[in-house]
C-alpha cells in the first residue's frame, strides 16, 4: 500500500503527463479522458440526425455516464455536449465528483491546512471538475452532476462527526454544514444548472481525502434533508435538486413511505424526486416501481440502457421498447406499469438515462452500438411522447444504421427477441431465480440450489431445463438476424455479429451448466443420477467457452471482455473481487465429483479468477 504522499505525488505525475492510470483501485482520478473534449467515442461510426422537440417534449431529458467507482473513465461519445444534443439530450448528470471541490474554508478558514497534499488535491480537483462544466455548459447542456451526500474533506468529517453524532441529519450542527456544502458548491461553480443527490450508496475509491456516509439514518427523516437542500437549492438559486430515492429504506418503493416523507415538503417546479423504473434495482423480473406516478411532486424517470446484470451491452440487450411499452410477463403492483401508462398521471417531467454504467468492472465493451439503440429510442420518446416504440426504433434502423425496408424488420426482430432471450435465459418464467446469481463479469452458481432443490421438488426440473435450451435457440436466431443484416460499414457489422455471437454462447453456457445443476439437484432428490447426460452436458459446456474464448480471440477489437466462472464479493469502499469457489465452474465440478466423474478431464483445471478477495479480505470474514 503506498502513503499518501506517495499516492499524490504519483497522481501529479499523472496529470503532468496525461498518463492513463493502470491499476484499478490505485490511481482512482485519471487526467487522461477526464474533459469531454479528450473522450474519444468507442467504435461506432454512426451518425444521428439532429434531434427536435416537440410540443410534449418532458422538459428534462436527462444522460449520465456512470464510471466504474475506482477506474479509468469510460470512454464514451455522450460524454459530448454536441453529441448529447444530437441525440435528444438537454442535460446531462456527470460523475465529477462535484461535492470534492470545495475546501470548507467557509465552515472553519483553513480547515484543510493551506499548502497541504489535500488542499492541493482539492485545488487540482476543483479546477479539472470545472472545466468540465463549463464545456459541458457552454456546450448547451444543463449540467446537474451526479452528487454523494454527505462526503466531506476528512478533516471535517472527522472534526464534526464527533460532535454531531455521526453526522445526522437530525442535528442542526449537521444541518449548518450540508448549507454550507451547498452554498460552497454553488459558488465555486456558478455555471451548475442544480445537483443530482446519491445518498443510497457513498462510493469513495475515486477521492482519497474524503470521507463520507448517508446523513439520513432514518427513512422518517428524508423529509429534513429533503426540506434544506429544496430551499437552499431551488429557492434561494433557482437551481434543480433531482432527489434520487434510491436506497434499502422503503423510500424508494414503498408507496407509503414515499409519501409520507414527500407530502412533508412543498412542491417546487425545480424539485423533481429521481426513481428508478423498477422496483428495486435494474432485474428485468421486478416490477415497475409502484412510487411512480403518485404524490405531488414532480418526478423523473431512471433508466438503465446498459444493464449492470444483463450482460453490460456485450451482446444485445433491447430494454428501451419493453421500458416505454411494457414487459411481457411483468406483474405490476401499482397502477402503472411503463413510461406510457405514467404520462396519464401528470407527475413525470422527465427521463434519466444511463447510457453507459452502472455496477462493477466488466464486461467491457469495445462498441457501444446497444447503448447506442436504447439511449436514442428513450431519448427520441420523450422528445415526443406521442409517438409509438417500433416508429422510433424503426426511424433509429433507417436513418443511423441506414438499413433498407427488409432489414429494418429484421433488426427490430433482433431487438425484440434479445428481450425474450435475456429473460429466458438468464432468469425464469417457471420458477423464482435470485436475481443477482450473475451480475456485472461473474457468472454464479452457488446461490442456485435452494431454486433447483425447489424445482426437483415441484417437478419443473425438466420444464426448467427446456427453458433454457429455448433461450440458446433465440440467441442463434438472433445470430442470423445479424448475419443477415446488410450493413455498409464493415465495423459496425462485425459489431452487431460479434456481439450475437457473445450472447449466444453465454446462454448457451447457461442453458449446460444450469442442466448440470437442475440434473443433479433432481438426482439427489431421487436417489439416482442422470450421469451420462450431467457429464454430456458439462462437457458441452467446456466446449462452450472454448468458443467463447475462441471468439474474443478471433475479434480483439469488437468483442467484449468475457465473463469469469466465479461468484463475487462486495468488499466496501474496495470494490467487487472474484470468489472461485461460489462460481459456475466450481459448483459443476462439486456435482461431477458427486457422480464419480473426473472433473478435470471434463472441464480442464479450474480457471483462475481476475481480481479475487484479497487475502487480508478472507482473514477477518
Amino acid at each position: 500500500m503506498f502513503h499518501r504522499q506517495e499516492l499524490f505525488a504519483m497522481r501529479c505525475r499523472i496529470a503532468m503527463f496525461g498518463l492513463a492510470a493502470t491499476s484499478l483501485m490505485l490511481f482512482a482520478e485519471p487526467v487522461k479522458e477526464w474533459l469531454p473534449s479528450d473522450c474519444p467515442p468507442l467504435r461506432a461510426k454512426t451518425t444521428v440526425p439532429q434531434a427536435e422537440r416537440s410540443e410534449q417534449a418532458l422538459p428534462l431529458i436527462m444522460e449520465m455516464v456512470h464510471h466504474n467507482p475506482g477506474e479509468p473513465r469510460t470512454a464514451s461519445r455522450f460524454n459530448g455536449a454536441e453529441e448529447l444534443r444530437r441525440w435528444g439530450f438537454n442535460a446531462q448528470a456527470p460523475q465529477v465528483q462535484i461535492q470534492c471541490g470545495v475546501n470548507f474554508d467557509s465552515l472553519e478558514d483553513g480547515i484543510v491546512p493551506r499548502g497541504s497534499e489535500h488542499r492541493k488535491w482539492i485545488e487540482m480537483h476543483s479546477q479539472r471538475a470545472g472545466d468540465y462544466v463549463r464545456q459541458m455548459h457552454q456546450g448547451g447542456i444543463l449540467v446537474i452532476p451526479f452528487t454523494d451526500v454527505l462526503v466531506l474533506p476528512e478533516e471535517v468529517f472527522e472534526k464534526y462527526r464527533k460532535t454531531t453524532g455521526d453526522l445526522n441529519i437530525t442535528n442542526p450542527e449537521t444541518q449548518r454544514i450540508v448549507r454550507i456544502w451547498v452554498d460552497e458548491i454553488f459558488t465555486r461553480f456558478p455555471e451548475l444548472d442544480g445537483l443530482t443527490l446519491r445518498f443510497g450508496e457513498t462510493y469513495l475509491h475515486d477521492t482519497p481525502f474524503h470521507r463520507g456516509q448517508s446523513p439520513v439514518k432514518n427513512a422518517k427523516d428524508h423529509h429534513l434533508l429533503m426540506q434544506i437542500l429544496r430551499e437552499e437549492i431551488c429557492v434561494k438559486r433557482n437551481k434543480y435538486l433531482i432527489y434520487r430515492t434510491w436506497g434499502w429504506d422503503g423510500l424508494h418503493t414503498d408507496p407509503k413511505v414515499y409519501l409520507r416523507e414527500t407530502d412533508q415538503v412543498e412542491p417546487h417546479p425545480k424539485l423533481l424526486f429521481s426513481i428508478k423504473h423498477t422496483s428495486g434495482d435494474y432485474f428485468r423480473t421486478f416490477p415497475f416501481n409502484p412510487t411512480l406516478g403518485i404524490g405531488k411532486h414532480n418526478q423523473i424517470v431512471e433508466i438503465q440502457s446498459q444493464r449492470e446484470y444483463e450482460g453490460k451491452n456485450a451482446h444485445p440487450n433491447y430494454i428501451a421498447g419493453s421500458v416505454i411499452e411494457g414487459w411481457e410477463g411483468e406483474k405490476s403492483k401499482g397502477p402503472y406499469r411503463c413510461l406510457r401508462d405514467l404520462l396519464k398521471a401528470g407527475t413525470v417531467k422527465g427521463v434519466y438515462n444511463w447510457s453507459r454504467g452502472g455496477g462493477w468492472r466488466g464486461p467491457y465493451v469495445k462498441n457501444e452500438i446497444w447503448g447506442l439503440v436504447n439511449s436514442y429510442v428513450i431519448s427520441h420518446w420523450a422528445l415526443n411522447p406521442q409517438r409509438t416504440e417500433p416508429e422510433i426504433l424503426d426511424e433509429f434502423s433507417t436513418q443511423v444504421l441506414k438499413l433498407d425496408a427488409a432489414d429494418v424488420a429484421k433488426f427490430r426482430e433482433l431487438c425484440h427477441l434479445s428481450m425474450k432471450g435475456v429473460w429466458l435465459g438468464q432468469y425464469s418464467r417457471l420458477v423464482d431465480v435470485p436475481v443477482s446469481w450473475e451480475r456485472d463479469e461473474y457468472m454464479g452458481g452457488g446461490g442456485l440450489d435452494g431454486m433447483f432443490k425447489n424445482a426437483a421438488k415441484s417437478q419443473k426440473t425438466e420444464a426448467l431445463i427446456q427453458e433454457k435450451a429455448e433461450a440458446t435457440a433465440i440467441w442463434k436466431q438472433i445470430v442470423r438476424l445479424a448475419e443477415e443484416l446488410k450493413i455498409a460499414d464493415p465495423e459496425l457489422k462485425q459489431a452487431i455479429v460479434v456481439s450475437s455471437r457473445y450472447g449466444c454462447c453465454k446462454y448457451a453456457i447457461i442453458e449446460k451448466s444450469w442442466t448440470v445443476m437442475a440434473l443433479g439437484a433432481s438426482g439427489e432428490a431421487a436417489g439416482k443420477y442422470d450421469q451420462e447426460r450431467m457429464k454430456q452436458a458439462a462437457g458441452d459446456y467446456a466446449a462452450l467457452w472454448t468458443e467463447w474464448r475462441q471468439l474474443a480471440k478471433d475479434n480483439p477489437d469488437s468483442c467484449a471482455s468475457l465473463y469469469q466462472p466465479h461468484g463475487c464479493q462486495y468488499i466496501p469502499q474496495k470494490g467487487m473481487f472474484a470468489v472461485p469457489k461460489s462460481g459456475t465452474d466450481a459448483v459443476l465440478r462439486q456435482w461431477l465429483g458427486k457422480i464419480g466423474a473426473d472433473a478435470n478431464a471434463i472441464l480442464g483445471p479450474p480457471p483462475p479468477a481476475t481480481f479475487p478477495v484479497p487475502a487480508e479480505s478472507k482473514k477477518s470474514e
